[in-house]
């Protein structure tokens, strides 16, 4: 039941708001060169891609999209999503933000062709953000907003506001349509590369260390079936036997420059012991450490 107040002959009305937004957590102008690529990323609160020129590749989950110019995609939170340049030069602008407001679930899936009313409040939050913020908005390592000491009065109450009646224009005029429709085989495969690229560089971010399979599931954000089916059709193997191998490879640079024991070289490559290292060694390579020092200097004599 809504309020009801008299205050002398007048009665007062209630305004109850639907869209809500708690916190601004990044407000962003980017340029895209035609080489941009983004590893990816999951966060629990809201995000919106708009593509102001241009166009892009994006990634929602485990499929890709091209997002055309005049059009904005709406991450929910904890959805992974990634974004990049087709081959072209692009601005996008993103704005993401936390909101609980059950309304917002009319944003999830969908992409969403912008109006004119709709571009110009855009234009108005990036105006505002611009008096507002300390911090340029084109910065891609910000993670913080810094308000400006001499910011005008209001001015991060406008940027709420603004962004809330973007949201709820967006809902009224009811321009949307599912993602299903739009979804790009070409995209979805230069996301899915893109997974396996990200898998492979943590792989060899982290060769002299331990890391596990939950390791590499927390990094890239996804499903352990979803990962080991992806990259086994990518390359042949588990993400483990992967790992292994690039340590093995790495074993053997090692074993050839001869200024490490090999004792030295299993512990630097954090293998349990010297003889779970010969072992895996002698399986993946065909000859003991020790046979393929030799085989090496032999080489080397000639």
């Amino acid at each position: 039941m809504k309020d009801i107040e008299k205050i002398g002959v007048f009665t007062t009305t209630s305004l109850e708001t639907k869209i809500d937004i708690q916190k601004i957590v990044t407000l962003h102008y980017f340029k895209y060169t035609k080489d941009f690529k983004f590893s990816g990323e999951k966060h629990d609160f809201w995000e919106i891609a708009y593509v102001d020129k241009g166009e892009v590749g994006v990634a929602a989950d485990n499929s890709g999209f091209d997002l055309r110019q005049g059009e904005a995609i709406f991450h929910k939170p904890n959805e992974y999503h990634n974004i990049w340049a087709k081959n072209q030069y692009a601005n996008i602008i993103i704005i993401s933000f936390v909101c609980h407001s059950p309304d917002m679930s009319f944003f999830e899936n969908k992409i969403i062709k912008l109006n004119n009313i709709h571009q110009a409040l855009l234009a108005n939050i990036i105006s505002a953000g611009e008096a507002c913020f300390s911090d340029p908005l084109d910065d891609v390592y910000q993670t913080k907003l810094n308000i400006n000491p001499q910011a005008t009065f209001g001015s991060a109450q406008v940027i709420k506001n603004y962004i809330e009646l973007l949201l709820i224009r967006l809902i009224q005029d009811n321009t949307d349509f599912s993602r299903k429709e739009r979804v790009s085989r070409s995209a979805t495969m230069q996301n899915e590369t893109r997974i396996v690229e990200a898998v492979e560089q943590f792989l060899a971010d982290n060769i002299y260390t331990s890391i596990t399979f939950s390791d590499v599931l927390q990094n890239v954000c996804f499903s352990k079936s979803y990962l080991t089916k992806l990259f086994r059709r990518h390359t042949g193997m588990s993400v483990m036997e992967y790992y292994l191998n690039l340590k093995i490879s790495e074993s053997q640079k090692l074993i050839s420059e001869r200024e490490l024991s090999f004792t030295e070289v299993a512990e630097k490559l954090k293998f349990s012991s010297i003889h779970y290292f010969s072992r895996i060694f002698k399986n993946k390579i065909g000859m003991t450490p020790s046979e393929y020092e030799k085989s090496v200097k032999s080489k080397a004599v000639l």
